[in-house]
């Protein structure tokens, strides 16, 4: 399973890039959801790849007001025909 999270708008770049080292030091890695992108409000979604949203929100427990929402990825299946 997979886990998005949200930085808060006022969180900016350096304080992203100390956020996403400590999940690193954490056996986390996150990736922007949507790399590139120009509109801010998804520019700060990211996803950390095999996670539970627990342990990945227990990771960011001391960065709690930077960030907006930590929540499991739904499940999807391909669609049968």
């Amino acid at each position: 399973m997979s886990v998005q999270f949200k930085f808060r708008d006022r969180v900016d770049q350096r304080r992203r890039r100390l956020i996403i080292k400590t999940l690193g030091d954490a056996g986390y890695t996150a990736r922007s959801l949507f790399p590139g992108q120009k509109r801010e409000a998804l520019a700060a979604i990211f996803t950390v790849a095999e996670a539970d949203a627990r342990s990945v929100r227990a990771a960011l427990d001391d960065f709690g007001d930077d960030i907006e929402f930590v929540e499991a990825s739904p499940k999807r299946g391909l669609k049968k025909t």
